[in-house]
């Protein structure tokens, strides 16, 4: 399968990084939003150090037993790296109920640089922007 290169989204990820709010991917199924994480993710372990990334993939069976939000939120903590700059990207997001209540949690810490993909109409919705307190 062919990438495209999404330069123009790429480069607007990396003006958002370190800014406090939580970002969040959306768009069409299959529209490449966890291939500009994966290349956003690839942009920081090429360009700075002192950096830890926690990814999850809800799609991904391996991350099954975190579909719970307290699961979710222990999981981010017990990755959490001290004296570094921390990175929590969750990619497709809307798979598992009441994610905001861990996403706000976190994001309350002020412990990490958040980003979320999503591809449900739930996600797409005006309404996404009172979930999250950032």
């Amino acid at each position: 399968m062919k990438t495209i290169v999404r330069k123009k989204y790429l480069d607007r990820i990396i003006e958002l990084n370190g800014t406090p709010d939580i970002k969040i991917i959306t768009g069409i199924r299959r529209s490449g939003k966890s291939k500009l994480m994966q290349a956003y993710m690839e942009h920081l372990k090429a360009n700075y150090e002192n950096i830890n990334i926690i990814f999850i993939d809800f799609m991904d069976l391996d991350f099954e037993e975190i579909k719970e939000y307290h699961a979710l939120h222990f999981y981010v903590e017990q990755h959490y790296a001290e004296g570094k700059t921390n990175y929590l990207f969750v990619d497709e997001v809307q798979m598992y109920p009441k994610f905001e209540l861990a996403i706000n949690s976190l994001y309350s810490k002020g412990k990490y640089d958040i980003y979320v993909t999503g591809s449900n109409a739930f996600l797409l919705s005006t309404d996404l922007a009172t979930l999250f307190t950032g």
